[in-house]
C-alpha cells in the first residue's frame, strides 16, 4: 500500500509533464505564424519538459493570406487608399519584409547554436547546406577525454582528460554483457583445466566544457564478474571505479576571450540581423511611397487627358456647326477631328500606365492578388505634400542623422566589431598551450569472499557485493589522485603569425571600407538634399508656368468665341496648358520622391512615416502610422 502511494502521484506527474508538452506543442501550431516571434530559438527548453532537446523545433507554414486590412478597404469594387494605409499594408503584407524577418531568427538560432559550443552561420546561411559542417565533434571529443574515467584498472600517473569543447554537457551510460570460456594447459593456477567466466559491466559519465576553457569529466563503472577458476579472492566479484578529472588551459585557449569568439559574434549578429531588417523596411517603404506618388502623377495624366479631350470634343461640335451655316471653312472641321483622335490615344495610354501602376502597388502591397483584389480600381486619397522649406532639416543636422542612423554603418561597425573579437582569440592562439590537469580515481573491490582451510580447500562464503564496493569509493579506501602539468612550444609559430597578420589586415581593410561607406552616406545626404531644393523651385516654376498657360488658352478661347482666333491656335495653345499641368504634375511627383530619398539618405524613413520597427518585425500594426501631411487616423 505504501509502495503504491509513493508511486501513483510520481506516474501522475510524469504524466501532466508529458501532456504539458503536447498542450505547448497544440498551441504553437494553432499560433499565427511570424518569424520574429514565433522561430525564437535564443532560448532552449530543457525543464519540465525533458524530451525537447530531442525533438525539432515546430516550424509552421507560412501565412499566405492578405490582411483583414486590405479586405476592409475594399468597397465597392474601389480599393479607397491612402498613403498612410499603403504603408500599414506593406508592413503587414509585403513578402519582401516577411522574407527579411527570416535573418531575425537565423540571428537567433546562431546564439543557440554558439551557446552550444558550435560556430556561427551568419544571418544569411546557404540554403541545403550540410548541418555537420559547421558542428563540434563533440561527441568524439567527449569519448576520447572518458576513455580513461571508464577503466577499472586505475594504472599510476597522471590522466590528462582533455579539452572538451564548450558548453552543452553531455552523459552516457554504456553496459555489456560477456561469456568466455578458455581452455588451459595447466592447472596450477585456476585449479581447473578449463575456466568460463561471466562479466556484466556498467559505466556513466558525465562531461562538460566551460568559458573557460575548463573540461570537467566524471565517470563511475563497475562490473560483476563470476568465474569456474579456484584461485579467485572474490567470487563473483564487483570491482568499481569512480573518476573525476580536469583539465586547464593557463596561456593558449584560456579565457573567455579565446573560447567565447563565436558567442560574442552571434550576438553581434542578432544587432546585425536588426538593422538589416530595418534596412529592408525602410526600402519597401520607400518604393511604396515612390509608387504611391507616381500613381498619383498617372492620374492626374488621365484626368488632364479626359479634361483635354472633352474639351476638344466639344470644339469640334462648334466647328461643325460653324461650316454648316458657311462661317467657318472645312479645314478647321479637319484640325478638329485631327485633335481629337490625339486625344483619345493620349488618355489610353495615360489610362494604361495609370492601370499599370495600380498592379505595382496591389502587388507590394498584398502576398497574393486575390480576385476581389484583381478586380478593384484603386482609389487614392493622399494628396501630393505641398512644399516648404522646412521640409527637410539643414544639411549639417542630416548628416548628422545619417551618421546615427543609416543601417551601412552600423553593419559596417558591427562588421569590425566582430573582427576585434577574431583578433583577440587569434592573439591567445598564438600564446604556447601551457595546461594543468588532475584526476582523482578511488577503486573498490568487494563480492563473495571465498573462505579457505589452511590445506586451501572452500570451507565458507563471507556475502557482499555492490554496496560494500560504493561504501568503499565513497570512504576513498583505495585512493589514487594525480596531477600534471603540460607544455607545449611551437618553435617558429608561423601558421598562427600568419593567422594574426590577416586578422589585422582584414580589420584595416575593413576600417577603410567602413570610411568608404561614411564618405558615399554624406555623399547621398549631400545629393538628396540637392534634389530636394531643385524639385522645391521646379514645383514653383511650373505652378506659374500652369497659371500663364490657363490665362493664354482662356484668352485664345475668348478670341476664337469673337472670331479673331483659329481653331489650329486654340489647339496649340491648349497643348501648351496641357504641357504645364504635365510638368506640375511631375515637378510634385519629382518634390515628394525627393523628400522619400532624403529620408533614405539619412536613414530617417521610418522615424519620417512613425513606424515602429516592433510592429514592423511582428506585422502586425496596433495603429495605421501617421504619414507627415494626412489627417489622423485611429
Amino acid at each position: 500500500m505504501k509502495l503504491k502511494n509513493v508511486w501513483w502521484p510520481l506516474a501522475m506527474a510524469v504524466v501532466g509533464l508529458l501532456a504539458g508538452g503536447v498542450r505547448a506543442r497544440a498551441r504553437q501550431r494553432t499560433t499565427t505564424f511570424n518569424p520574429a516571434t514565433a522561430m525564437n530559438f535564443a532560448n532552449s527548453e530543457w525543464f519540465p519538459r525533458i524530451f525537447s532537446p530531442y525533438t525539432a523545433h515546430l516550424i509552421p507554414e507560412p501565412r499566405m493570406s492578405n490582411s483583414e486590412l486590405l479586405h476592409s478597404l475594399i468597397v465597392n469594387g474601389k480599393l479607397r487608399l491612402s498613403l498612410n494605409n499603403a504603408i500599414s499594408l506593406a508592413l503587414q503584407n509585403n513578402l519582401q519584409i516577411d522574407v527579411a524577418r527570416y535573418t531575425l531568427a537565423y540571428a537567433q538560432t546562431d546564439v543557440l547554436r554558439t551557446r552550444a559550443g558550435g560556430t556561427t552561420r551568419g544571418i544569411n546561411p546557404a540554403l541545403f547546406g550540410s548541418v555537420t559542417a559547421f558542428g563540434v565533434a563533440s561527441t568524439a571529443t567527449a569519448a576520447s577525454g572518458t576513455g580513461n574515467a571508464g577503466g577499472i584498472a586505475g594504472g599510476g600517473g597522471a590522466t590528462n582528460i582533455g579539452s572538451i569543447p564548450c558548453c552543452d554537457p553531455f552523459a552516457g551510460v554504456s553496459f555489456g554483457w560477456d561469456h568466455n570460456s578458455s581452455p588451459l594447459n595447466t592447472i596450477a593456477v585456476t585449479g581447473v583445466p578449463v575456466v568460463s567466466t561471466q562479466t556484466s559491466s556498467l559505466t556513466t559519465f558525465f562531461g562538460k566544457g566551460f568559458l573557460t576553457g575548463t573540461s570537467v569529466v566524471a565517470a563511475v563503472s563497475g562490473f560483476r564478474q563470476s568465474t569456474t577458476s579456484l584461485g579467485t579472492l572474490f567470487n563473483p566479484e564487483v570491482p568499481a571505479r569512480f573518476e573525476v578529472g580536469f583539465n586547464q588551459p593557463l596561456l593558449s585557449g584560456f579565457g573567455y576571450r579565446a573560447t567565447a569568439k563565436y558567442i560574442r559574434i552571434a550576438q553581434n549578429d542578432v544587432h546585425e540581423a536588426n538593422s538589416s531588417f530595418r534596412q529592408t523596411v525602410m526600402t519597401v517603404v520607400a518604393q511604396v511611397a515612390d509608387d504611391y506618388y507616381q500613381l498619383l502623377y498617372y492620374r492626374q495624366n488621365v484626368r488632364t487627358a479626359q479634361q483635354s479631350l472633352a474639351y476638344d470634343e466639344s470644339l469640334l461640335a462648334d466647328d461643325r456647326k460653324q461650316v454648316e451655316i458657311g462661317t467657318m471653312a472645312p479645314l478647321e472641321v479637319v484640325q478638329a477631328e485631327s485633335q481629337v483622335a490625339t486625344d483619345q490615344q493620349n488618355l489610353i495610354v495615360a489610362e494604361t500606365n495609370y492601370l499599370e501602376q495600380q498592379e505595382v502597388l496591389k502587388t507590394e502591397l498584398s502576398k497574393h492578388v486575390d480576385p476581389d483584389l484583381a478586380s478593384a480600381r484603386i482609389d487614392a486619397t493622399s494628396p501630393f505634400p505641398t512644399p516648404s522649406v522646412n521640409d527637410i532639416p539643414p544639411l549639417r543636422t542630416g548628416l548628422e542623422e545619417a551618421e546615427k542612423y543609416r543601417p551601412e554603418i552600423e553593419q559596417a561597425e558591427i562588421n569590425i566589431r566582430n573582427q576585434d573579437i577574431t583578433i583577440q582569440q587569434t592573439r591567445n592562439a598564438l600564446l604556447p598551450a601551457l595546461n594543468v590537469f588532475g584526476t582523482y580515481a578511488p577503486t573498490a573491490l568487494s563480492g563473495n569472499r571465498l573462505l579457505r582451510s589452511t590445506s586451501g580447500g572452500v570451507v565458507g562464503v563471507s556475502p557482499g557485493g555492490v554496496g560494500q564496493s560504493l561504501t568503499q569509493l565513497l570512504h576513498a579506501a583505495y585512493p589514487d589522485y594525480s596531477f600534471g602539468i603540460t607544455l607545449q612550444i611551437p618553435i617558429r609559430n608561423r601558421t598562427a603569425q600568419a593567422d594574426m597578420a590577416t586578422a589585422l589586415l582584414q580589420q584595416r581593410q575593413l576600417q577603410e571600407q567602413l570610411q568608404e561607406t561614411r564618405n558615399q552616406v554624406a555623399q547621398d545626404v549631400r545629393n538628396a538634399e540637392i534634389a530636394v531644393t531643385q524639385a522645391r523651385a521646379q514645383t514653383n516654376a511650373a505652378r506659374k508656368a500652369v497659371k500663364l498657360a490657363l490665362l493664354t488658352l482662356q484668352d485664345e478661347r475668348k478670341k476664337l468665341e469673337l472670331g479673331e482666333s483659329t481653331t489650329l491656335n486654340v489647339i496649340l495653345t491648349e497643348e501648351q496648358y496641357d504641357t504645364a499641368l504635365g510638368n506640375q504634375a511631375q515637378a510634385y511627383d519629382n518634390y515628394a520622391k525627393a523628400v522619400v530619398q532624403f529620408a533614405q539618405a539619412t536613414g530617417t524613413t521610418l522615424d519620417r512615416y512613425h513606424i515602429e520597427l516592433s510592429q514592423a518585425k511582428s506585422g502586425e500594426i496596433q495603429r495605421v502610422p501617421n504619414i507627415p501631411g494626412t489627417p489622423l487616423q485611429p
